[in-house]
């Protein structure tokens, strides 16, 4: 069997789900975000500490390593790069709903 061209060949099996590092089996992974993206809100954003904005987003791999976890298990950290970034709000037919699960009231302001 080859590989798809633009597809690198892999030792993934169904029994191993994830590619070996170094020989080892790798037990999971894990995505972070690292970066910033402008985001274009309607309205302006206004946030507030430990308010929850949700989120919709493209983003770009920019780095894949193995890392051996709190239980010592190697697992894949890919690394991913926010290319547009976008609020959505929870409820598209609420006009009020702006992205934002505010924490806290901020005085004398509304959506």
């Amino acid at each position: 069997m080859t590989a798809q061209p633009n597809q690198p060949a892999t030792n993934v099996t169904p029994l191993t789900p994830y590619p070996k590092f170094e020989g080892s089996v790798v037990e999971g992974t894990e995505v972070r975000i690292s970066g910033q993206s402008k985001v274009e809100a309607a309205n302006g954003l206004v946030c507030t500490t430990d308010d929850v904005v949700r989120l919709i987003g493209e983003y770009k791999v920019v780095g894949v390593r193995h890392e051996t976890n709190k239980d010592g298990q190697l697992v894949r950290v890919q690394v991913l790069r926010p290319l547009n970034v976008d609020v959505c709000p929870w409820d598209p037919a609420d006009p009020a709903d702006d992205g934002v699960q505010r924490s806290r009231a901020i005085p004398g302001w509304k959506p």
